[in-house]
């Protein structure tokens, strides 16, 4: 389990408890401010939003945790605010939003015992309407064939709702209802 050393103050401990337990082996420590309990935890969508708390899992990414497709991602895709700053690990890759549209649809979502940010089913349909010609074209059709299965699931009200916070919202939503 991957827990930060501001989890483990709030649960009590203090610094020098912290450092206590990792001398011990109790605790091992990671990088700066983020333990875990086992010598070499798995790098996977957990950590890295515990180090970047303010990063949303979209793409790719979030496609393969909604069951959108069968593809496994092999990076962690993750939007943050435009003027953030960047995420500099290989296996991720960063887009950055609009400040006014970036957190629209922010869900979290259980993940292996952990909790990540993500956009919502509604934002991720959105998303992919909007970037479809920057995805290959056969995982735009695999994610638009399972939206088109999961209808049922997508709350059409929160979609219009969504959609009035991008430019040309109207084009954006009819796009939307010709695809699914």
């Amino acid at each position: 389990m991957i827990i930060t050393a501001k989890e483990l103050i709030a649960q009590g401990e203090t610094e020098y408890s912290i450092r206590k337990k990792v001398t011990q082996g109790d605790l091992f420590l990671v990088e700066r401010g983020i333990y875990a309990d086992e010598a070499s935890p798995l790098i996977d969508e957990v950590y890295i939003c515990k180090k970047y708390p303010k990063a949303v899992l979209t793409g790719f990414s979030a496609y393969y945790l909604y069951d959108l497709t069968d593809s496994i991602p092999d990076k962690f895709y993750f939007a943050t605010e435009q003027h953030s700053f960047p995420i500099r690990r290989k296996d991720v890759v960063q887009s950055y939003q609009e400040s006014s549209i970036f957190p629209t649809g922010i869900r979290q979502m259980t993940v292996d015992g952990g909790v990540v940010n993500i956009y919502g089913l509604e934002r991720m349909l959105i998303e992919t309407i909007r970037l479809r010609e920057r995805m290959p074209a056969d995982l735009y059709y695999e994610v638009i064939d399972s939206f088109r299965k999961r209808k049922a699931d997508l709350d059409f009200f929160t979609l219009t709702e969504y959609t009035k916070r991008f430019k040309n919202g109207d084009a954006l939503l009819y796009r939307i209802k010709g695809a699914i």
